[in-house]
């Protein structure tokens, strides 16, 4: 009977092939909510779903237990110090090839799921209100997408829940937390950018759950926590992992943190606004292993801090202290922190020479962004044997690249960019280095020395020499470094033309800087990494434009001397290019008319080549399209619709001989220069809807008509607290690293300032200014011009205008530059001109001004060719004076200046003034009157004693000596 007995059980219980019928049509039906990315599901379809991808099945009922499909895209990050770690980090971030779509309510009839994980994709919508229905879930993770609502009270109903990640879901909220004790298993909760300000007790629910190990409540606009109520939350006992970063939390948080203080083994408040009262806390926190307040409003003296943290001495591994406003001080001593394995005392404002003591367990260092000077300190491999970590960047540090830096074997990361370093780099500092991965000696007076057969021991991802010297030969050790992801070798001497052997570094690079050198040749086809920017300006590069990968996103050939068509650039695939800078080149002929594939299109520099033809209509396809730089060539034609929509905020035409009108623009827009073409027309009045034109400049074309009356409209021009763009584009890559800035694009345009022609970058979104010179203008400077009171620079010359120039021009206070020269102006400078206090450049020749020129610090200090050409202006600077004028200025009614009726007043007050505030009260007050001529007296007497005694000790002397 016990054999048939274990011969049923045996049979009876042996594994199911197929998965439950029900549920594979569940799986079916929330593959229908997925409208992208479904390639990844390519398996989803026969009988068994427990074979489908990220599908996993019990064995024996056949029941669906786990449904498992994240999707993750590797990258290298350096948020905070957290990426201090013992081998370079990689974080996560949107995969293309991510699920997209809505989870449909039929993953509810999974009964039977233990483990659902959809982290990093781009789902949407809201998280099922059934979900709570899935009573055996231990792991649920949805972190990382798009999902919106709110949080689904049935959370609540998951009581074998231990592990619950939702966050990184910018749209998602939670209204309340009020489910949240209700789940008693709950280890790990992750919220962060969830929206939670909302919940009003958010302490209380916390402190109820549990068994919660870990809690991450970063970004979620939190509440102040009000003091009076924490003496009732009752704190779970077992939290170990407490992070509230970047909260705007202030110190009133601290109590309810201590509540946690025998548990807590990882503490991070960084980014928010804490202030010294916490030093106060450090006692209380007995098991504290790491503590990050990076980003607070820590001041006073960073010594002051490490006394109170003696709790720690034996325990404390990681501190962050980084972005704080302390006191400027002089490096701490942490050498009796015997544990301390990472320490970030990034920019707390420490001076002087860099000492270091014994910490033999410390594996990362970041003390960048301070002002630490002297020489490198020799690093004595005894006391830095852990040391994986050091960032000594951005200081004032000088000398020569100390060699003990070459024995520190565990690096994997070295820094010293920008600071004062010079000598020579050879082999001897780099031949131990065998684990670096990052390496930053850029902006320094460094040069490099080594031996052309040299073969590195290292394998690096990051290389940053920018400003040292490499050359003169293009350094040939780099061919050695087959894992490259950042290569930046700017300014680095090299004069050489670039090896075939390039082309094959490194199929990850993804940043490949090698601009001002002097490169020679052309280019080799070359590798690179997805979504990739490379940037090859400032050289001698020549021939045609070579073939790019169809992975870049960013191209930057301009300064250079390639020739030819740019007919090639549709031979590319369009995917990626978000930037394209072709400028300053020999390049010829038309513009083909593809532009309509480059559908993430942000920025096209085109500018200063010998391009011609006309501008293809396909620009109008430009979907994002923000700036478009087309000057200084040979377009003809009519200007063709530019795209419909508000990003577009760069119009660069100018110096082509293009025809037509000014076309339709839209409310986005920033800068327009059409300047040096050879358009017609009025200017139209939809110019004054573009409330954000901040440089509008028509000059040099066949504009006729009158200037528009409602340019006053423009809301950048006329109201000075309107927010000015900064024209940076932050350029998106596979690879993000905090010490260097390879992500910004700067905006450049030629202007005409002060009557010269002038570049302008990183400033351009601060100027304002309208230049119409050289055109057909007809009719008066409109009053409403003196509302555009942010304006800066105003030009309306060489057109023919005529009439008075406005009453109000002395309202235009922030005017720096003015040019009404060339016109038909008359009458009299208005005497409001005295008020342009900031006014440094003007030109009001050749117009048929009268009268005399305003008293005004400004128009007394420029030349007489500023006035010149107005035959009835008089005083100065002008040499003629005004009729009648001898030694002031003389009045309208030939009366003097000086002497009329104000003048005669003024006198008498201060006669009366003067005179009687003295005699007066000597006159009335007896006991003044003696003490005034008693001092008098006693100046007298002491005069007389002081010539005497003075006269005795010279005919003293004169007696000695005789």
């Amino acid at each position: 009977m016990v054999t048939v007995l274990c011969i049923y059980i045996c049979r009876g219980s042996s594994p199911t092939n197929k998965c439950v019928q029900i549920e594979k049509q569940a799986l079916l039906m929330l593959k229908d909510g997925f409208f992208y990315g479904t390639d990844i599901l390519s398996s989803w379809n026969g009988d068994d779903c427990c074979g489908w991808k990220g599908i996993s099945c019990n064995n024996f009922t056949g029941h669906v237990t786990r449904f498992d499909l994240p999707q993750y895209s590797k990258y290298t990050a350096h948020y905070d110090l957290t990426f201090l770690a013992d081998t370079i980090p990689t974080e996560t971030t949107y995969n293309p090839r991510a699920l997209g779509g809505y989870i449909y309510s039929s993953i509810c009839k999974l009964h039977h799921l233990t483990f659902l994980d959809l982290n990093y994709n781009d789902l949407i919508g809201e998280i099922p209100e059934c979900i709570g229905s899935l009573g055996e879930l231990v792991e649920l993770k949805l972190a990382w997408n798009n999902l919106d609502g709110s949080a689904p009270q049935t959370l609540a109903n998951l009581s074998n829940l231990k592990n619950l990640d939702l966050g990184y879901n910018y749209k998602l909220e939670v209204n309340d937390l009020e489910w949240l004790p209700h789940l008693s298993n709950l280890r790990y909760l992750d919220l962060s950018r969830v929206y939670l300000s909302s919940v009003i007790d958010w302490p209380s629910s916390i402190g109820k759950t549990p068994s919660l190990l870990e809690l991450y409540l970063n970004d979620c606009g939190l509440s102040q926590i009000n003091a009076k109520s924490i003496s009732h939350v009752n704190a779970s006992t077992s939290l170990q992992v407490l992070s509230l970063s970047r909260n705007t939390l202030n110190s009133s948080i601290l109590p309810w943190v201590l509540n946690f203080s025998k548990a807590v083994i990882v503490l991070d408040l960084s980014e928010n606004e804490i202030d010294d009262s916490i030093i106060k806390s450090f006692q209380n926190l007995c098991q504290l292993k790491e503590l990050y307040l990076g980003l607070n409003k820590l001041s006073g003296q960073l010594n002051d801090y490490l006394p109170e943290m003696c709790f720690a001495q034996h325990d404390l591994e990681v501190l962050d202290l980084e972005h704080n406003p302390f006191n400027s001080g002089l490096f701490p001593d942490f050498s009796w922190f015997s544990s301390l394995k990472r320490l970030s005392l990034k920019n707390t404002s420490i001076v002087g020479p860099l000492p270091f003591g014994h910490l033999p367990q410390l594996k990362a260092l970041d003390l960048s962004l301070n002002h630490l000077n002297g020489s490198l300190p020799i690093f004595e491999v005894t006391k830095f044997a852990s040391l994986h970590f050091l960032d000594l960047s951005y200081n004032q540090l000088s000398g020569t690249l100390s060699y003990t830096i070459g024995q520190l074997s565990k690096l994997w990361f070295l820094s010293v960019a920008s600071n004062r370093l010079n000598g020579i780099v050879s082999e001897a500092h780099l031949i131990s280095l065998s684990k670096l991965k990052i390496l930053d000696l850029s902006e320094n007076s460094l040069s490099f020395n080594l031996n052309a057969n040299w073969v590195p021991p290292f394998q690096l991802l990051y290389f940053l020499s920018s400003s040292c010297i490499l050359g003169p030969q293009f350094p040939t050790w780099l061919i050695y470094q087959k894992k490259l992801l950042v290569l930046q070798i700017s300014n680095t001497s090299i004069v050489d033309s670039i090896p075939k052997w390039f082309g094959d570094i490194s199929s990850s690079l993804s940043y490949l800087n090698v601009s001002h050198n002097k490169l020679s040749g052309v280019l080799p086809s070359i590798k690179t990494g997805l979504m990739s920017k490379w940037d090859f300006s400032f050289n001698n590069l020549s021939g045609p434009l070579p073939p790019f990968s169809p992975d870049v996103s960013s191209l930057f050939l301009s300064n250079n001397i390639f020739s030819g068509s740019v007919s090639s650039i549709c031979a590319m695939s369009q995917r990626f290019l978000i930037y394209l800078d072709l400028s300053s080149n020999l390049l010829t002929g038309p513009l083909p008319n593809c532009w309509g594939n480059f559908e993430y299109l942000t920025v096209l520099n085109l500018a200063n080549n010998s391009l011609s033809g006309r501008i293809p209509n396909s620009f109008g396809n430009l979907d994002h399209i923000q700036s478009i730089h087309l000057n200084n060539n040979n377009f003809s034609g009519e200007i063709p619709s530019l795209p419909g929509h508000n990003m577009l905020t760069l119009i660069d035409f100018g110096d082509n001989i293009l025809e037509g009108t000014i076309p339709t623009l839209f409310s986005g827009l920033i800068v327009l220069r059409l300047r040096g073409n050879k358009i017609q027309g009025v200017i139209p009045t939809s110019i004054c809807a573009i409330e954000s034109l901040q440089v509008l400049d028509l000059s040099s074309n066949n504009i006729t008509g009158e200037i528009p009356q409602c340019l006053s409209y423009i809301r950048a021009l006329s109201d000075i607290e309107f927010p000015k763009d900064i024209f940076f584009r932050w350029i998106y890559e596979a690879i993000i690293f905090d010490p260097i800035q390879i992500g910004i694009f700067v905006d450049e345009t030629s202007l005409i300032w002060k009557g010269e022609s002038q570049e302008y970058g990183k400033i351009l979104g601060l100027m304002s200014m309208i230049d119409l010179s050289g055109n057909h203008l007809t009719g008066e400077i409109p009053q409403c011009i003196t509302k555009l009171k942010a304006l800066i620079a105003l030009n309306l010359s060489r057109n023919n205008l005529t009439g008075f120039i406005p009453d109000n021009i002395g309202d235009m206070k922030m005017l720096e530059s003015l040019d009404l020269s060339g016109n038909h102006l008359d009458g009299r400078m208005p005497a409001s001109f005295s008020n342009l206090n900031f006014l440094s450049y003007m030109n009001l020749s050749f117009n048929n001004l009268s009268g005399e020129i305003p008293l005004s610090t400004q128009l007394q200090s420029f030349e007489a060719s500023t006035y010149i050409g107005n035959t009835g202006l008089c005083g100065p600077p002008l040499a003629n004076q005004c009729p009648g004028d001898k030694n002031g200025r003389v009045g309208e009614k030939g009366t003097h200046k000086f002497l009329d009726i104000g003048f005669y007043i003024s006198l008498g007050l201060g006669f009366c003034v003067g005179f009687w505030g003295v005699c007066g009260t000597l006159i009335l007050k007896t006991s003044w009157r003696h003490a005034y001529f008693q001092f008098f007296n006693n100046i007298n007497d002491w005069l007389c004693v002081t010539v005497v005694v003075f006269t005795n000790k010279i005919k003293r002397r004169f007696q000695i000596k005789n």
